[in-house]
């Protein structure tokens, strides 16, 4: 819901104002007070787009009645920009009932793709879409069709959502080693609803390399009930002495100068298609170092822990039969692909060397109590460290001097408790932009924004109350999210300067009269400082009980 204030100079008694919008984005038009209300459609197309207001002013009676007209331009920022968008041709699912649900919901394995499957396998040039949803029971017993409704990105089995750990998207190349691409990801939604017939999906996904997808279905689908009788991984029961044939090193995350490495050793071969063969072993381990932009791996002894600061590797746990942290998998069977795990507890590893080229040695403990050993030595570096963002050249002071301030407001986005916050400061001729994200104690939209001291996210996609969300990049586009600085505009309106806020304090005073205080000072990515202060009104929209009134990043 928009509001737009109003005011009448010299109003006469029983006067009537209305309203009407030309475009059909604009809908829900209605008088309130002394603001005139709509309703927004999300703007899906990545173009700004305008309407006109005709606003009416009805006074007096019979032959004296007089109508003062105004119109009024309404610009509609642009939609999302996606790296990815399909529309898929091809459905596949399978329902599971209540077998692997913590609560009782129902399982929908649900696969869309622009290929089928052929003898149960992907096919390479293909692009496949995995969603594991879970909901009320089927619409019906013979398609196991899943209730119409919002399916939100989860981290268990709740009901109306899809998980985290088993939704992923996936594309398979001949001349590729293993898939072209494979994205987890670290926020979306699903819309499912039916027509004539046809089950209609669609999915606005951000996978965890902050790149946008969308992507579409409308078909006929029937799930299979699917009779699972495995039982799931066993629990490793002997000592493991691990001599890798493979070892890779990718980058997951960072925080500060510290960056979480996800670190895989192998003895299985692999076939030129991505295919393994298997039984054999995989040591896979969560591991904290210095941040460094060649992708090279510290010197010194990692120790188990679980504080991930530089140095060290994260325990290893099991949660609703998904594996996190760091862990030994043993894998028995090529055709049943059963295997056994056991979860690192305890233990070093040694990394010497440097410069791509490493020894390392690695003695851990289960939680059960087996050794694990492996040892490698050879050429090694982190892919995928992503380059600075920042543009800076030294310590900066922005210029927010009749910036003008609006705030989205979307209740508790992220499943944290708080109430979460979009704030932007658009700037005046010759003066800088800031955007940043909170989440704030408290979800009372009507007392504003809470006062208070905000530091920075632990965690890149996820903010708690009392956390901004860090400045990050979405794709290659050009595109940013979460805390940033836009600055020093050309004469076409294009920022020559931006960096994020990855530390430092944002400090908000809520002056209890529609006014807030504004101050910040903010790290970026090359250890360049950002400051500044804004002091006003802020515009406020409510989009907490309608998720769909506005697109959402």
């Amino acid at each position: 819901m928009q509001s737009m204030a109003y005011s009448i100079v010299n109003p006469i008694e029983d006067g009537l104002i209305e309203a009407v919008a030309v475009e059909d984005w604009i809908d829900g038009v209605n008088v309130e007070g002394d603001s005139i209300v709509f309703d927004v459609m999300p703007n899906e197309v990545p173009e700004a787009r305008s309407s006109r207001f005709i606003v009416t002013y009805t006074y007096g009676e019979g032959s004296t009645v007089r109508t003062i007209r105004k119109e009024i331009n309404i610009i509609q920022d642009a939609g999302i920009a996606y790296d990815y968008e399909f529309e898929m041709s091809y459905f596949s699912g399978g329902y599971y009932g209540t077998e692997f649900s913590l609560n009782g919901e129902h399982q929908y394995y649900t696969w869309i793709s622009d290929m089928p499957f052929v003898d149960g396998k992907s096919q390479f040039g293909g692009t496949y879409y995995l969603f594991d949803i879970y909901g009320p029971a089927p619409r019906d017993e013979e398609t196991l069709l899943p209730p119409a409704g919002t399916y939100l990105l989860g981290d268990a089995t709740d009901e109306m959502t899809f998980a985290k750990g088993s939704s992923v998207a996936v594309r398979l190349e001949e001349d590729v080693e293993g898939p072209a691409w494979y994205a987890p990801f670290t926020e979306g939604r699903i819309d499912i609803s039916y027509e004539e017939g046809e089950m209609i999906v669609e999915a606005r996904l951000t996978d965890k390399n902050g790149q946008l997808h969308h992507v579409t279905f409308a078909g006929p689908a029937v799930y299979t009930y699917e009779v699972y009788e495995d039982e799931g991984p066993g629990t490793l029961s002997r000592s493991i002495d691990l001599v890798p044939v493979s070892v890779t090193a990718e980058y997951k995350n960072k925080k500060d100068n510290t960056m979480e490495v996800w670190m895989e050793f192998s003895d299985i071969d692999m076939e030129e298609n991505g295919e393994m063969f298997y039984p054999g072993i995989i040591m896979a381990l969560e591991v904290y170092m210095p941040l460094d932009k060649s992708g090279y791996i510290a010197a010194g002894e990692y120790r188990v822990s679980s504080d991930m600061a530089d140095l060290t590797v994260f325990p290893g746990e099991c949660y609703a039969e998904i594996l996190y942290g760091s862990y030994i998998q043993e894998i028995i069977s090529d055709e049943e692909y059963g295997y056994n795990v056991g979860n690192i507890a305890e233990g070093t590893m040694t990394v010497s060397g440097g410069f791509g080229d490493y020894t390392i040695d690695c003695r851990f403990v289960t939680t059960e109590g087996y050794d694990v050993s492996c040892s490698y030595s050879g050429s090694l570096t982190v892919e995928g460290v992503p380059d600075n963002i920042s543009t800076l050249e030294g310590d900066y002071t922005l210029n927010l001097e009749g910036a003008v301030g609006s705030v989205s407001y979307y209740g508790d986005y992220y499943g944290t408790g708080g109430g979460n916050w979009l704030i932007s400061f658009s700037p005046a001729a010759g003066g800088d932009a800031f955007n940043t994200e909170i989440v704030a104690e408290g979800l009372d939209f009507a007392a504003g924004i809470p006062t208070g001291t905000y530091r920075a996210s632990e965690v890149t996609y996820e903010v708690c109350p009392g956390e901004y969300l860090r400045g990050y990049a979405v794709g290659n586009a050009g595109y940013y999210g979460g805390t940033m600085l836009s600055g020093k505009f050309d004469g076409e309106g294009n920022a020559q300067a931006v960096a994020p806020a990855v530390s430092g304090d944002l400090n908000i005073t809520n002056n209890g009269d529609g006014t807030y205080d504004f101050s910040f000072a903010f790290m970026d990515d090359c250890g360049n400082t950002w400051d500044g202060h804004w002091t006003g009104a802020l515009q406020m929209t409510d989009y907490s009980g309608a998720p769909s009134a506005a697109p959402r990043r």
